[in-house]
């Protein structure tokens, strides 16, 4: 009689840990699509980098005497206004000269506010709103504009290089969620497999003292 239970608990253990191996394999599954969406994501923001330097690299070039020289100006060049105004645009302020002047007399809060700009924090719109009235056209180029003001031109490039990497950031956004949902019903999948998983190994432990 010992025998048989012997046996017959062996097999319970022996059924719980198929069943339980076939659970860990669909979770095993789920967390190798996680890591391949947060791969993916990685990918396509490593790409973007270059961007993101290139928007740092610009704001660098800028020293206050230069940011002064355009603030000096009262009728300024054509293509140094056209640059300012889209700057202003992303920064959510009016694209007048009398307001250009303004932001740019504390040339520090200015460069700060470049310095620390977050593209996705930015509304939609308005990344609509510069692309389509400014960065999108011809004269809105770096090294047509550095020969009226090389300040002016740097802040083309920032505002070129920044519309880049937003638009990388917009294209990450739906799959750092699918990310995050991806994880979260994994985390719990691998709580409830660990629960099994251990159970199994109560029952296993039994039957070796039998």
């Amino acid at each position: 009689m010992a025998l048989v239970k012997v046996n017959a608990d062996k097999e319970i253990a022996d059924a719980k840990e198929k069943v339980v191996s076939a659970e860990a394999e669909v979770v095993n599954k789920k967390a190798a699509e996680a890591k391949a969406i947060a791969d993916d994501a990685q990918a396509d923001l490593d790409a973007a980098e270059p961007e993101l330097k290139a928007a740092a690299k610009a704001v660098q070039q800028l020293d206050k005497n230069s940011i002064v020289e355009i603030k000096a100006l009262p009728k300024p060049p054509e293509g140094v206004e056209f640059v300012m105004q889209c700057v202003m645009v992303l920064l959510g302020k009016k694209t007048t000269w009398a307001d250009v002047r303004n932001t740019l007399s504390d040339t520090t809060g200015f460069m700060n506010s470049l310095i620390d700009y977050k593209v996705e924090k930015t509304p939609e719109r308005i990344w609509k709103k510069a692309r389509d009235g400014w960065i999108s056209k011809p004269q809105f180029e770096p090294g047509a504009v550095r020969k009226i003001s090389v300040a002016a031109s740097a802040l083309c490039t920032w505002a070129i290089a920044s519309s880049k990497y937003q638009a990388v950031t917009k294209r990450v956004a739906p799959k750092k969620a699918k990310h995050a949902e991806v994880t979260a019903v994994l985390k719990e999948a691998q709580a409830e497999l660990q629960i099994k998983l251990d159970e199994v190994q109560k029952v296993k432990d039994a039957v070796a003292k039998l």
